[in-house]
């Protein structure tokens, strides 16, 4: 995270143009009431894209100067993190201009921003014109650390920090998830929530419209099949005299072959157009293929002209490096004879002995510390991808049982502590089994025992294992989760043992109760002893440590090893030096015998180093070359790689087409056989389309025909008919209505269904999200509590993907000061100081972030109402965190309010009748050296 250095604001409500130092961790903003002081925070938060305090923008500001234009521009700081990034990486300088342009065009303020690399002026970055957009802005400085929660942090309005306290826990959990994020997630579920009930009111409204439109067909269709039954029979009692039964099988027939056509064409289309495909796609794949060994050439060349010139290169810097030793050689001789006259040899000798065994001493450390840097760095390579370091014992064993195909873990990445104050106890019991390993496969087992023999290993290799079910209350099993089954007597023996305070209580037990303490000390029936160990080996938090550790551990090996090549240096230095006095080495000769050679080694230089520089330009562009003929044949391998999987694609569709095609002829022709014999028994007159099928559909003899007309009459003469034709179009009009609506309401309740349960699990799956904010939340309010010296006890709500207890899930938080007792947010029990307090701990802890230390906040008069002890206290916790602090405070304040700061702004109102306000006055405090 980065802070600010400086501040300069050109036009900004009545202020013209000046420049503000802000390089200390805590700056004090002070003046009347009315003097600028919001608004000179308003403008650090439009610099930063955050909203302005209460109702105001960041147009406001610009319209009082008259002004069409204004400036923010600031100095920010980009030094390396713990991780070794800038925040505005791939910007390398130590400070980074930010710049913010506001100009009015076509009637409307609009603005733009800038990120350059040092300290850039205002003209110059106008002169550049190297402007971002609002978006791509805010991403860099998201990426600098500015996240969101900080971002929500900033826009809390004045008097709002020193009332945080003040909040319910539920409305306390609310501005939690509000800061983080999550309370948009939140409703947004359940405005999901609300509109899939109103859909489904919908619905049943719906369904109530379909029920009286079915009411209404079932009348329609009743008169509509009166009408078509009346008339159906006066058709076919004329259309009966000539139909005869073998018609029906020959309209089948020919009904057949003419709905097989269709098909048949279609797919005999579909097999010549994906052989065609085929052909084209083998091509295209040969071309792919020649170009492929064209760039696998040509990247060879430019790889072996790659190297040459890299030889190259390495030959003029050696032989530079060389011409240099030689220029090095003639100064220490020159040095070596203004040294020899009058030397003391004694003294000399003393100097060479004892450099010599100082060199001697330094290279022995040097040794032992390279040793202990191989090891801590492959822990810590272990550490940072999230494992353990793994000695190297286990390391071969595991690679055996992979070798092998044995599946298996270690109990260690099974286990996690859930409650980090039994830490050392659950390490004590389990320092044992460490590197125990567990089989996936039971039947492995005989397997992995016969490695076991043969690599020694000395640690139990589990293959039966049972899932950890519930745990005994107050046992050691309660405090330990397992991510995966667990050996089944590791289980039955954490649950045997019993949690207890302190030996005390312990002892109070009965005598066959095992028991430990939080520190590690163990009670079995042999008797007690403590089975601590130094060091952490399960969870998380013993990763966490041990990286820490390891990474403190590696900066002072690397700091040890600097300090030891610079003292040896200088020792074998002085060694040398003495040495040569005492033998007696003339350096004036040799100044003499190698005149020419130091004076060829001066005239070779500026040649040497053009050389240099040549040679690496050359390197330069060979490496390019290389890169660019590499990239060419990666997209043509890609390109050969789509076109192979499309020309599988393409022959498995031509294989499913040419079978398809096989099966469909082979039934027509069978149709047409059978069609071709019976036609010659049906006149010619009598084979039409329509007549065939119609009575392929309605007869089957001539019996039956002589029977139906027989029927029809008699129903024709004895029934009451519906005889109006309306009745058919107002039965179609409702059928449609009706199952228009009909499956739209079975649309619609797939889709509510659907969406309904994904809402619901979409929820449950972010319950997760919302237990790690809390935690969060919670690990950043101890941290802080602790550099402040207060207690503070935090009740993590229960949180379930139920909406009830969504609603009612609140934070309660409980501090303690003094070591009087605990005391909630707002009981009424708590001084106006210790009010302040708990408000400052509940929001610096909304926008502390571990992996990005630093950053700065934004608060108003945090010292109203305080007296000056507590005023005091308030002083020494901002001091004792890691971020800037821009503070504000009116004039009247104590005195004391100044004591943290080393910088004091003091903000002046306009004088009456100015244009222009006053600049701020600039204090800074004197330091301890002057």
């Amino acid at each position: 995270m980065f802070d600010f250095r400086s501040l300069e604001v050109v036009h900004w409500d009545y202020w013209q143009r000046f420049s503000l130092p802000l390089d200390t961790n805590i700056v004090t903003v002070v003046g009347p009431n009315g003097s600028g002081k919001t608004t000179l925070l308003d403008a650090l938060r439009t610099l930063l894209t955050i909203d302005c305090a209460g109702n105001r923008d960041y147009k406001s500001y610009l319209r009082h100067n008259g002004k069409p234009f204004a400036w923010l521009r600031a100095r920010v700081g980009n030094t390396p993190g713990p991780s070794g990034e800038r925040p505005f990486f791939p910007l390398m300088d130590r400070e980074v201009t930010l710049a913010c342009r506001i100009q009015k065009k076509g009637g409307e303020w609009t603005r733009q921003y800038a990120v350059l690399g040092g300290d850039v002026s205002v003209e110059e970055i106008e002169a550049r014109g190297e402007f971002l957009g609002l978006r791509e802005y805010r991403v860099r400085l998201e990426g600098a650390g500015l996240s969101q929660a900080i971002r929500r942090v900033l826009t809390l309005e004045q008097g709002a920090t020193d009332k945080l306290c003040q909040l319910p826990p539920k409305a306390l959990l609310d501005l939690v998830f509000d800061v983080f994020g999550d309370k948009a997630v939140l409703d947004d579920y359940q405005r999901a929530r609300n509109e899939q009930g109103e859909a489904d009111r919908e619905q049943h409204g719906l369904e109530h419209q379909l029920s009286l439109i079915g009411v209404s067909l079932q009348e329609a269709e009743a008169r509509a099949r009166s009408f078509q039954e009346w008339n159906a029979l006066k058709t076919e009692r004329v259309d009966l005299v000539s139909e005869i039964l073998p018609r029906t099988e020959l309209a089948e027939l020919l009904a057949g072959i003419r709905g097989a056509r269709p098909q048949l064409t279609g797919i005999k289309r579909r097999v010549t157009e994906l052989e065609r495909r085929d052909v084209e796609l083998a091509r295209q794949l040969g071309e792919l293929d020649a170009q492929g060994e064209t760039l696998r050439a040509e990247q060879h060349e430019a790889d072996l002209a790659r190297q040459q010139t890299q030889k190259s290169l390495d030959a003029a810097r050696a032989e530079l490096a060389q011409n240099d030793l030689l220029i090095k050689q003639e100064a220490r001789l020159r040095e070596m004879v203004a040294a020899q006259g009058g030397a003391d040899h004694e003294r000399l000798a003393n100097v060479a002995r004892d450099a010599r065994a100082l060199a001697n001493h330094l290279q022995a450390e040097e040794t032992r510390l390279r040793q202990e840097l191989t090891t801590v760095t492959s822990q810590l390579s272990a550490w940072r991808s999230g494992r353990r370091y793994t000695p190297d014992f286990e390391a071969s064993f595991r690679r055996a049982l992979d070798e092998a195909g044995i599946r298996h873990s270690m109990l260690s990445e099974i286990v996690e502590i859930a409650e980090p104050r039994w830490q050392p106890a659950v390490e004590a019991v389990l320092a044992g089994y460490r590197h125990v390993v567990l089989l996936d496969d039971p039947r492995d087992r005989e397997a992995a025992w016969k490695l076991g023999e043969q690599h020694r290993y000395k640690h139990f290799v589990v293959a039966d294992r049972a899932p950890a079910e519930s745990a005994t209350r107050g046992s050691l099993l309660e405090v330990v989760s397992f991510s995966a089954a667990a050996p089944e007597w590791l289980l039955r023996n954490l649950d045997r043992i019993r949690r207890v305070e302190n030996v005390t209580e312990g002892a109070a037990c009965s005598r066959d109760q095992d028991w430990i303490t939080p520190q590690g000390y163990f009670k079995e029936r042999r008797g007690g002893r403590h089975l601590g160990v130094d060091d952490m080996y399960f969870g998380s938090g013993a990763r966490e440590r041990q990286l820490r550790d390891g990474e403190a551990a590696l900066r002072g090996i690397e700091a040890r090893l600097r300090e030891i090549a610079s003292e040896r240096k200088d020792a074998l230095a002085r060694a040398s030096d003495a040495e040569a006095v005492l033998r007696g080495a003339s350096a004036s000769s040799q100044l003499a015998d190698r005149a020419d050679e130091f004076a060829e080694a001066h005239e070779q230089q500026a040649r040497l180093r053009e050389d240099v520089q040549r040679t690496a330009d050359s390197h330069a562009a060979a490496e390019q070359h290389y890169e660019a003929v590499r990239e060419k044949r990666l997209k043509t391998s890609n390109a050969r790689d789509n076109g192979a999987r499309e020309q599988r694609d393409v022959q498995r569709q031509l294989a499913d087409a040419v079978r398809q095609h096989h099966q469909l002829r082979g039934e027509q022709v069978d149709r047409l056989k059978a069609f071709r014999a019976k036609r010659r028994h049906v006149p010619l007159a009598l084979r039409g389309r329509t007549a065939m099928a119609a009575l392929r559909e309605r007869f089957e003899s001539p019996a039956a025909v002589r029977r139906e007309i027989d029927r029809v009459e008699r129903r024709l003469e004895e029934g009451h008919w519906e005889q109006d034709p309306s009745v058919l179009a107002l039965r179609e009009k409702l059928l449609s209505d009706h199952d228009g609506l009909k499956l739209d309401l079975e649309k619609r309740r797939i889709h509510l269904e659907r969406a309904s349960r994904i809402t619901h699990e979409a929820r449950g799956a972010y319950i997760q999200v919302l237990r790690n904010t809390v935690r969060r939340y919670a690990k950043n309010l101890k941290v802080l509590a602790e550099l402040a010296g207060i207690g503070v006890e935090v009740d993590l709500p229960e949180l379930s993907n139920d909406d009830l207890a969504l609603s009612s899930a609140a934070l309660h938080v409980r501090f303690e000061f003094d070591k009087k007792g605990w005391i909630g947010m707002d009981d009424g029990e708590a001084s106006g100081g210790q009010q302040v307090m708990k408000s400052l701990l509940l929001l610096v802890a909304l926008m502390r972030d571990e992996d990005r230390p630093g950053g700065f906040v934004f608060i108003d008069e945090p010292f109203a109402h305080l007296d000056i002890f507590n005023i005091d206290k308030v002083g020494a916790f901002l001091k004792s965190t890691r971020a800037q602090y821009i503070l504000t405070t009116p004039a009247t304040h104590n005195i004391n309010v100044f004591q943290p700061s080393e910088l004091t702004l003091v903000t002046s109102k306009r004088r009456p009748g100015a244009t222009w306000a006053q600049p701020l006055a600039v204090l800074r405090r004197r330091s301890n050296a002057a």
